[in-house]
């Protein structure tokens, strides 16, 4: 019986978090800097984890259904420095600029952030 009450009590707690519409992304540019997000497509939101969950300003959120692919956005780090992160979702490659001249590229992930369609799919 204790059996059947953990297993009720898991699927009622994670099976709903399955279905969830945010996808958690982590982008490295380099040694020193890594820049973890979560997304949410259903809210078109953005919260930066290393930055005390900063909820991002959204200049484009891509809608990949028709074509779209740039996240565009922008946030305070540390000592008032503004960030501007330009991520490709369908490369997962990342561009961060910052106010005070830094300028690098690097990789979220080794697949696509937002499958794009098939465009042969029945």
């Amino acid at each position: 019986m204790n059996f059947y009450l953990k297993l009720f009590l898991f699927l009622i707690c994670f099976i709903p978090n399955l279905y969830a519409d945010t996808i958690t992304v982590k982008c490295t540019v380099d040694e020193e800097h890594t820049y973890s997000f979560i997304l949410n497509k259903e809210e078109k939101k953005v919260n930066w984890i290393d930055n005390n969950n900063q909820e991002m300003i959204i200049t484009i959120f891509p809608d990949v259904d028709k074509g779209g692919k740039l996240l565009i956005m922008g946030g305070t780090g540390k000592n008032n420095e503004k960030h501007t992160f330009i991520i490709d979702v369908v490369k997962s490659v990342a561009s961060v600029t910052t106010n005070l001249g830094f300028n690098k590229s690097g990789k979220c992930g080794n697949k696509a952030i937002f499958e794009p369609p098939d465009p042969y799919a029945d």
